[in-house]
């Protein structure tokens, strides 16, 4: 893969500190809570159009509001948590802290996919008098109607109404009103915002891999960023990729996985990272892959005029769907899809065609088989949760267009699709 990141990333201060393994730690974080990473269409700041090269320096104050009216966009919270509204939406930002951040939903309809949840964030959606608090990872479903709802379509969240509480599992939601009752998720539902934030997810992750592994092959150069170097624990954070025109989260050395099936690895372990190489519909031309889907019913693979071609890791375990998903029943039959046809033929392999690790997703505990920054060995990598290794060539499931891996090996395409990407 050519890499198009050729500048220095641009890393905001701030400091956090949080447990992990037990032992406090420096959690570094570049951006604060409330940067928006992404618009399509019409979105506005306190009803004032944001222009598009003003993305990258505008955030969420509290009491500021984001709105969209054919549109939608990204909002990106504490690390490895991102906030999309759909069209037609606004949101209020209460309070931007690290500690307890806090969004209030005003109208129209948000997703949230939380991929990294540490103890010391508190993340709450506050929608018409109800509070909703994260309470894992996973992926929440809000509206703001005549019958605002709360739903987990994958995690765990508590929700509280007045004098009223109730626990939301997956698959469940509430209407926010009256008596508090959890009811099933209608999985099966047409969902726009969904299948953009599935697309989303893919360019986010791509973005997070290139950022991960220019970090690793240029240590010197990112060592500059507020005195933390990538030999051992990188700072985990987010880092301006100019190359995609878009934050990256940079989780610590580690893998996370999205809601959605993608990866994002730790620079410490990205080597390792299965991976499928494909293009990004996740950017400027989601609305075009709608589009031609529409007159090319079933297809999976827009031809690619001028856009973006990255490497995408994926969840070893759970990959993504396959075509544009449009709910999350159709994602779940089309990853199991993918995930048969892949263990069929052998399992993922890397950018370079070395067999890839199966990651169970977390930290890396201590020296469990890796070795950190560029000195690592060859071996598979694994967590403290195991560490299966997988070998093979990524097939080309289904009949999908010919994009293939660095390693040469052709690779199945992901959900949500890609189109242009951000120039």
């Amino acid at each position: 893969m050519k890499h198009v990141w050729q500048t220095a990333a641009k890393v905001l201060t701030g400091f956090f500190t949080v447990a992990m393994c037990a032992m406090p730690q420096a959690y570094t974080v570049s951006a604060k809570p409330g940067a928006i990473n992404y618009i399509e269409g019409g979105a506005y700041l306190n009803g004032q159009p944001i222009p598009a090269k003003q993305q990258k320096s505008t955030f969420l104050n509290a009491n500021d509001t984001l709105s969209t009216d054919v549109g939608k966009a990204e909002v990106l919270l504490t690390p490895g948590v991102f906030l999309r509204l759909g069209d037609n939406s606004q949101i209020r930002m209460v309070s931007p802290s690290l500690t307890d951040t806090q969004v209030e939903l005003h109208r129209g309809e948000a997703m949230l996919e939380v991929d990294e949840l540490v103890k010391e964030n508190h993340i709450s959606l506050l929608d018409h008098g109800s509070s909703v608090v994260i309470q894992k990872t996973g992926l929440y479903r809000f509206t703001a109607g005549e019958e605002p709802t709360a739903a987990t379509v994958e995690g765990k969240a508590d929700v509280y109404l007045g004098d009223d509480h109730i626990q939301l599992g997956k698959g469940r939601e509430t209407v926010l009103s009256g008596r508090l009752r959890a009811e099933k998720f209608d999985a099966k539902k047409e969902d726009d915002l969904y299948a953009w934030s599935n697309a989303r997810s893919e360019y986010d992750s791509a973005a997070s891999y290139q950022t991960a592994r220019n970090a690793t092959l240029n240590t010197n150069s990112y060592s500059a960023w507020g005195g933390y170097g990538f030999n051992g624990f990188a700072a985990p954070g987010w880092y301006w990729n100019s190359g995609f025109n878009s934050y990256a989260w940079l989780p610590m050395d580690g893998a996370f996985f999205s809601p959605f099936g993608y990866g994002f690895y730790g620079p410490g372990v990205v080597a390792y990272a299965p991976v499928i190489t494909t293009a990004l519909y996740g950017g400027g031309g989601w609305q075009n892959w709608q589009n031609w889907q529409k007159t090319h019913p079933g297809a999976v693979n827009m031809p690619v005029k001028g856009g973006q071609v990255a490497a995408v890791p994926v969840n070893p375990k759970n990959p993504p769907a396959m075509g544009l998903a449009s709910s999350p029943a159709a994602a779940a039959a089309a990853r199991s899809q993918m995930a048969r046809s892949i263990a069929s033929q052998g399992g993922f392999r890397t950018v370079t065609g070395a067999p890839a690790a199966t990651f169970q997703g977390g930290r890396i505990a201590g020296s469990s088989g890796v070795r950190l920054g560029n000195s690592g060995s060859s071996r598979s990598a694994s967590t403290s949760g195991g560490g299966a290794r997988s070998s093979g060539a990524v097939p080309s499931s289904g009949g999908f267009a010919g994009a293939r891996s660095s390693g040469g090996f052709p690779s199945a395409h992901a959900s949500g699709g890609v189109s242009g990407g951000h120039k």
